[in-house]
């Protein structure tokens, strides 16, 4: 029974083992069609910089790795791989920053770096507060002249090179026309093109309200524009934010007055009076917005007038606690280092 049973089996066994051997090499072949090896640029994503760090080249966008694994697997996932920078490894001048892994990669899918290292350039960036400056072109038509002008905000802040901030202590506006201006206005301009690698921090809006006044002597009943709200009493630790920057009023006079006296003369107040807790480490009292009236304050030539309405009389303000690292005493050496470790080798 065996025997038989072993004749059958030898049986042609020549046609037998090259029909497994086809079979075999197909089967080889559509496994192989199924498995994709290529080689794909996966982006790398660099850490964040504190504020006065920053790339000083563009440092390399992509990496090149080899994905092998199922055709439409790589296919699919390979767009979302990205190559992950340690930001420990990340120093202040010139390094070979380590790709440590590739995130994003499924499951069953191998992936080799081909490139294990990306040159980085890190500098330092120093920070500077500057006045800005208006420049005016022409002047108001005859009987009325230009008083005071209001820039908001007055100071801005500079990011760039220690050097490069050297060179800059302020920044003059474009010209604003007075030609043909015969009230108050308000314009806005923006922040001209600095020196190459220096920036401005926040907006390049600034607004200028500029404040033309008639010439004429008068009596009576009168009103008067673009009185600046001084914040009187605020504590240095806190920046105050006012919902109003000006108030305008309604006096009477028996004595002829110019309008330029009241403008400098007059002037508007608001109690600024929360502090900052450094032990609770909060502005004090909490409840935001203070609700504070406007103070009309005249010097000794003007006691005669008589103050009828002030608009607004009452105004919000908004504080918040001063950026310490932008404080004057701090921001022109550029040295700070936070969020970056020295390298090993400026260890002492």
């Amino acid at each position: 029974m065996i025997l038989k049973l072993f004749g059958k089996m030898v049986r042609n066994w020549k046609a037998k083992l090259i029909s497994l051997i086809i079979a075999s090499i197909f089967y080889v072949n559509l496994q192989n069609s199924k498995v994709l090896i290529k080689t794909v640029n996966v982006p790398i994503d660099y850490p964040k910089l504190s504020g006065n760090l920053s790339y000083s080249k563009n440092p390399e966008k992509t990496i090149p790795v080899r994905v092998e694994g199922l055709k439409d697997v790589v296919n699919y996932y390979s767009q979302f791989m990205k190559a992950v920078i340690d930001p420990e490894d990340v120093q202040l001048g010139v390094t070979e920053v380590p790709i440590k892994k590739i995130v994003g990669v499924p499951s069953g899918v191998k992936v080799t770096k081909l490139k294990k290292t990306v040159p980085v350039e890190i500098e330092s960036r120093g920070l500077k507060v500057v006045p800005l400056e208006v420049v005016f072109e022409g002047n108001p038509p005859a009987n009325f002249e230009k008083l005071t002008q209001i820039l908001s905000p007055q100071k801005i802040t500079l990011s760039g090179k220690p050097q490069d901030l050297e060179k800059i202590n302020k920044v003059v506006l474009p010209e604003i026309s007075l030609v043909d201006r015969k009230e108050p206005f308000a314009k806005t301009v923006k922040i001209p093109e600095l020196p190459k690698g220096v920036n401005v921090l926040g907006s390049r809006d600034v607004t200028v309200n500029v404040n033309i006044i008639p010439l004429s002597y008068k009596t009576g009943e009168q009103t008067a524009a673009g009185i600046p709200i001084v914040c009187s009493g605020l504590d240095p630790k806190l920046d105050a934010e006012l919902s109003e920057e000006q108030v305008a009023i309604r006096y009477f006079s028996l004595k002829p007055i110019r309008s330029a006296q009241i403008l400098t003369g007059i002037t508007a107040q608001v109690p600024c009076n929360y502090i900052f807790d450094p032990i609770k480490n909060k502005i004090v009292p909490e409840l935001q917005p203070q609700v504070a009236k406007v103070r009309i304050i005249k010097n000794k030539d003007l006691k005669g007038i008589e103050i009828l309405q002030i608009s607004p009389e009452k105004i919000e303000i908004r504080y918040k606690v001063k950026e310490q690292n932008i404080d004057p005493d701090n921001i022109d050496d550029g040295t700070g280092m936070e969020g970056i470790s020295p390298h090993p080798s400026d260890r002492s």
